[in-house]
């Protein structure tokens, strides 16, 4: 993919902010839509890439509408992403994942965008028994962000097949990497655990810490979701993002532990409702669809996230 006009709605956060930056490395014009709720941290090094920054909430369909003239292909994710926050604040949680993706579909449509990358999540798996998680296997989301991802998910296929929006699904499973802030509310595991562990402060491990995790490096997940925007064959389909390594929470800290050489200390705590014990994927169709067979170690992914957090505290 060059010499396109990309827009990244949540282009400001973690992943949308790397994703931004390869897009202008493979010489695409690209924008980015974020209302920047959660950091403006990452806005220099966009500016710095001659990256547009639009600060815009996708829940309000007339403010956004005008930023998708003339755009080729949107890469679709910004979202309200913790789950504990989903469950604290459905009402927000559904107005962003869901009313916000339709703004956006919509928003493409008017404008004739030709392709949309909608990024979903694992967690609309959620309860489900089958293992490893297929993406054809039966969906059952524990929380309100897992039920918005499923939404959007459908939502991408139906302006694909009633409109001809060319869409393309991809379900994230726990990225993480440089950039990604620990100190936020919500803060997933990996960038909260190394700040706390740097810092001398307890971490949080909710029930035994047994709970295994396919932890993938944002690089990988930002390569799969550029060649998703490629593929010709990957229109209309659903697909995984993720390593095959799994790990569990306590291995992950002891890892963590010899990235950081700083002991860790544990504070052990209830488990959280809806929270599942593993989350194994398929990543068939990365392979042959998107032909993505190279994935970050957990090891070399977290050394590299150790060494931006010791520049950055």
């Amino acid at each position: 993919m060059k010499e396109k006009r990309a827009l990244v709605t949540g282009g400001a956060g973690f992943i949308g902010s790397h994703l931004a930056e390869r897009l202008t490395e493979l010489r695409n014009n690209v924008s980015v839509i974020d209302n920047l709720s959660i950091t403006r941290n990452n806005v220099p090094v966009l500016k710095s890439k001659d990256i547009e920054v639009i600060e815009a909430d996708i829940t309000s369909y007339k403010k956004i509408f005008g930023y998708f003239k003339d755009v080729d292909i949107v890469f679709h994710l910004a979202a309200m992403n913790r789950a504990v926050k989903s469950i604290n604040e459905p009402l927000l949680a559904n107005e962003v994942n869901i009313t916000g993706t339709l703004n956006v579909l919509e928003a493409s449509r008017k404008n004739n965008v030709s392709k949309v990358v909608n990024i979903s999540s694992s967690s609309v798996y959620g309860s489900s028994k089958a293992m490893p998680r297929m993406e054809d296997s039966i969906l059952s989301p524990t929380h309100p962000y897992g039920v918005g991802k499923l939404a959007s998910e459908h939502y991408a296929n139906v302006y694909n097949e009633l409109y001809g929006i060319e869409t393309v699904n991809l379900r994230y499973f726990s990225i993480y990497g440089p950039r990604q802030l620990g100190t936020i509310e919500h803060a997933a595991v990996i960038p909260k655990f190394i700040y706390r562990i740097m810092n001398s402060m307890p971490i949080e491990v909710y029930g035994s810490g047994e709970q295994k995790r396919n932890f993938t490096f944002v690089g990988d997940a930002v390569e799969c979701t550029v060649k998703a925007s490629e593929a010709n064959n990957a229109v209309g389909e659903t697909i995984n993002v993720s390593t095959i390594e799994e790990v569990t929470i306590n291995r992950l800290i002891s890892l963590l532990e010899s990235a950081t050489g700083k002991k860790a200390i544990v504070k052990h705590m209830e488990e959280i409702k809806g929270e599942i014990k593993e989350n194994p994927a398929d990543i068939s169709k990365a392979k042959s669809i998107l032909g993505h067979d190279k994935w970050v170690s957990l090891k070399e992914g977290i050394s590299n996230t150790v060494e931006w957090n010791k520049n950055e505290l």
